[in-house]
């Protein structure tokens, strides 16, 4: 045991010192923060930026109608704005503020006219709402600005509104039943836990990050575990180290630091999602009923579990191999499971009670991504998590003891490629 303690220790010194390590621990939370607090900036920037816009319209009160509901528009984002307040809330999908004018000339002629003030800049927009435009459903919209496809978006929303409420104004409707008929009726789907129950999106946003989070991680730091190894088998270190220390000793010193390293990248970087959160960066509405202590834990408890499991082998595989990029070759078929299981949980977000969700939170090697998602979307029955465990725990259990045979054998061979018979040797005479 001291010894494991040794190889941990250095292991985990070895990497925490390192110069990629410091940088990717702290430049994921500032990459996070610039995410969350340059577009707000960027969208304080240009809101309020006044452009010209001319709406054209063989009938004025076609015309006059657009007009007003483009400004109604603007008016309601602005007004959403100020009521919102915080940073890193629903900011407008329109920040640009357009300054409407109407016309009803639509020769051909008066169109190039309007073609080339927007060319030379002294225009920033037409709209041209002929009669044949609107009869055939597709009015251009001509602007530089092509590339802005949310508010350019959100104002085709607002003309396609204002040509409803003409059509039916036409119709001899009054504004009242026309207000009536057009009102937005929003369905909402209502967890049976009620008011206690997290916001949809942010549950989803919030499950879909951990999980990456907890793919990446055990993944990196498996590939670690292979690679180091791999490292001090060529450079013959490993003969050393094995004159004072057993193969299973080396194994599982290497696989417990390497995962306390992970775990320390991990810590802080939820230590700064909290302080980001606590900063105001996040709604804390947005998170209440997502981010629990509970799941924390169950995140703790999946990233040892799969992490172990899949840094047996790539011990194994590390052993095994004389190059990187035998190494490489390799290490696909140990991520397999890992992507198998990224491809369930996007079934798992639309039907995670669904069958497929529960045998691939029962198969061991998609279990730590599959279960995780399952807690974090709708927490399955506590014997359903206590299965899964168990059925990890006895694979773990049966991998370290199967990897341990090759890795003690795998170590001290150089120059030869192993071949599937001579590794079921390994395992029958280690």
């Amino acid at each position: 045991m001291h010894n494991i303690f040794i190889i941990a220790k250095r292991e985990y010194l070895e990497r925490v010192r390192t110069r990629s390590f410091v940088i990717m621990t702290f430049f994921i939370p500032l990459l996070m923060f610039g995410a969350i607090l340059v577009p707000n900036l960027l969208m304080n920037r240009t809101s309020g930026e006044a452009k010209h816009m001319v709406v054209v319209a063989a009938d004025r009160d076609t015309a006059e109608m657009i007009r007003s509901r483009i400004e109604q528009k603007q008016d309601e984002e602005k007004s959403g704005d100020k009521a919102d307040g915080k940073l890193g809330q629903k900011r407008s999908l329109t920040p640009s503020r357009y300054t409407v004018e109407v016309s009803t000339n639509t020769a051909d002629s008066e169109r190039s006219a309007l073609t080339q003030k927007v060319k030379d800049k002294q225009l920033d927009s037409f709209l041209w709402a002929t009669p044949e435009a609107i009869k055939a459903g597709k009015i251009d919209f001509v602007t530089p600005d092509v590339s802005s496809v949310i508010e350019n978006g959100v104002l085709g929303e607002s003309v396609a509104e204002a040509l409803r409420r003409s059509a039916l104004k036409s119709k001899g409707l009054t504004d009242d039943e026309i207000e009536a008929a057009l009102k937005t009726v929003k369905v909402e789907a209502q967890s049976p836990m009620g008011k206690n129950a997290p916001n949809p999106g942010a549950m989803f946003f919030t499950t879909f990050g951990l999980v990456m989070v907890l793919y990446m991680t055990v993944l990196l730091y498996g590939i670690n575990v292979m690679r180091a190894i791999l490292e001090e088998k060529t450079s013959r270190i490993m003969e050393v180290m094995l004159s004072t220390a057993s193969a299973k000793e080396l194994m599982a010193g290497k696989i417990l630091g390497v995962g306390a390293v992970g775990l320390t990248q991990v810590g802080i970087w939820a230590t700064s999602a909290g302080l980001y959160a606590t900063a105001g960066l996040a709604s804390a509405g947005m998170l209440k009923g997502v981010i629990t202590v509970k799941l924390l834990i169950f995140f703790a408890v999946f990233f040892l579990l799969g992490y172990v499991l899949y840094s047996a082998l790539c011990a194994a595989v590390g052993s095994m191999v004389n190059s990187e990029q035998e190494a490489q070759q390799l290490q696909f078929l140990v991520m397999m499971p890992m992507i198998l299981a990224v491809f369930v949980i996007v079934n798992i977000f639309q039907h995670p009670s669904s069958g497929l969700a529960f045998w691939g939170s029962m198969f061991p090697f998609t279990a730590p991504l599959v279960m995780f998602t399952r807690i974090a979307m709708q927490q399955p029955p506590w014997w359903q998590i206590a299965l899964s465990i168990g059925l990890m725990l006895a694979t773990i259990y049966g991998m370290i003891v199967l990897c341990g045979r090759i890795y003690r054998v795998g170590i001290l061979m150089y120059g030869k490629k192993p071949n599937l018979p001579e590794i079921m040797k390994w395992i029958k005479y280690a």
